[in-house]
């Protein structure tokens, strides 16, 4: 049975420096996934104007079971690129249990192997240690190689489990489909259902100031909120655009949770590079995006789920490669990072070959530290 395709989220502008403006333009949609054992292509760009930058196109929806993605070409210079489509599915990342959220003797249960958690069993990444290191939806094979400790696929359900129990922890999303995913009881009925399965922490609302993919509104998102809120599990915030648009849909939303007291326990956090030069040796542009995010009211947590380099800032591999160990680097200052995800369906971000092997980037990844 061919499995009902869902859009990956939208890749996202950022202006060198600032990384606020984005001009309006047209983008592209790529292919739907195929069925059972097929294969999903991400459409072509037909080049949507694109001053000052331009808005990317989002890639092609999620292949069937057990077929691949394929990315699409990029469109016309300046215009928008049709990016890769969602990562073959298979299964779901099967792992060795939730990680705690209050272990009994696994350092506060940050994903420790010693001490069950409040509601929930201990992670597989070692006393006292918290999953760091993830990826955006990729097959067993390819998590078990670069040596990931988390990963999340915009899906409520794990989509390829490895089944010696490695290959990370899964975190579930509530995406925002239209529907029971934009219902208060749908929502508390997927929450309800991650908590019986002992996940420690769910996923808001993917980009909901984007109109290509949840899209939104801030009002109607602070009415659902309550429906996250289970005592018995940990709630990422949404994450938006780093654009202006993305930039103003969260400060209003974060401004309400706090005004009305609702929890959110972690920021969640999407950045990409675009124009040449953004995606430095040093991140500094990414930094200073994080720098923005700090001063939120909250001090809370940050996950960074999606980010890489698109565009004019990823010429070629090694710019991408000297990025990455930049930011990882740049990660150590700030300490309320604790998670990121890269994007890995883009070219010259991909960490794994056709044949599974890893990239030059995928080798520097895997070599990062899992756990924090």
């Amino acid at each position: 049975m061919t499995p009902r395709p869902r859009l990956p989220p939208a890749r996202l502008v950022l202006f060198a420096a600032l990384g606020v403006a984005a001009a309006s333009c047209s983008s592209s949609t790529g292919g739907a996934g195929s069925g059972t054992g097929g294969s999903a292509t991400g459409g072509t760009a037909t080049g949507g104007n694109a001053a000052g930058g331009g808005v990317p196109a989002s890639g092609g929806a999620g292949p069937g079971a057990g077929g691949t993605t394929t990315g699409g070409a990029a469109g016309s210079t300046g215009g928008t690129p049709g990016t890769g489509g969602r990562a073959a599915t298979g299964g779901r990342a099967g792992t060795s249990g939730a990680a705690g959220r209050a272990g009994a003797s696994g350092g506060g249960g940050r994903g420790g192997a010693a001490g069950a958690a409040s509601g929930g069993n201990a992670g597989a990444g070692g006393a006292g240690s918290e999953p760091f290191k993830g990826v955006a939806n990729s097959p067993c094979a390819a998590r078990q190689a670069l040596k990931v400790s988390w990963y999340y696929n915009w899906e409520q359900t794990e989509t390829e489990p490895c089944s010696d129990g490695s290959g990370g922890l899964f975190v579930p999303m509530v995406w925002g489909h239209t529907g029971s995913e934009q219902s208060s009881s749908g929502i508390t009925a997927a929450v309800a259902s991650f908590v019986a399965k002992h996940e420690p922490y769910v996923m808001g609302f993917n980009e909901p100031d984007n109109a290509s993919q949840s899209n939104i509104s801030v009002a109607t998102a602070i009415s659902l909120w309550p429906s996250f809120l289970n005592p018995a599990i940990q709630v990422v915030s949404p994450a938006t655009q780093a654009n202006t648009t993305g930039q103003s849909w969260f400060s209003s939303f974060m401004d309400q949770v706090n005004s009305a007291s609702l929890r959110v326990d972690v920021v969640g956090v999407h950045w990409y590079g675009w124009n040449s030069g953004s995606c430095e040796s040093n991140a500094s542009t990414l930094e200073s995006y994080i720098k923005g995010i700090e001063k939120i009211t909250g001090d809370r947590p940050i996950w960074i789920t999606e980010w890489g380099c698109l565009n004019d800032s990823a010429p070629d591999t090694a710019t991408v490669v000297s990025f990455f160990k930049g930011a990882v680097a740049m990660f150590a200052k700030h300490p309320r990072i604790r998670r990121y995800a890269w994007y890995p369906w883009s070219t010259n971000n991909e960490l794994n070959n056709s044949d599974g092997s890893l990239t030059d980037l995928g080798k520097v990844f895997a070599a990062e530290p899992a756990y924090q």
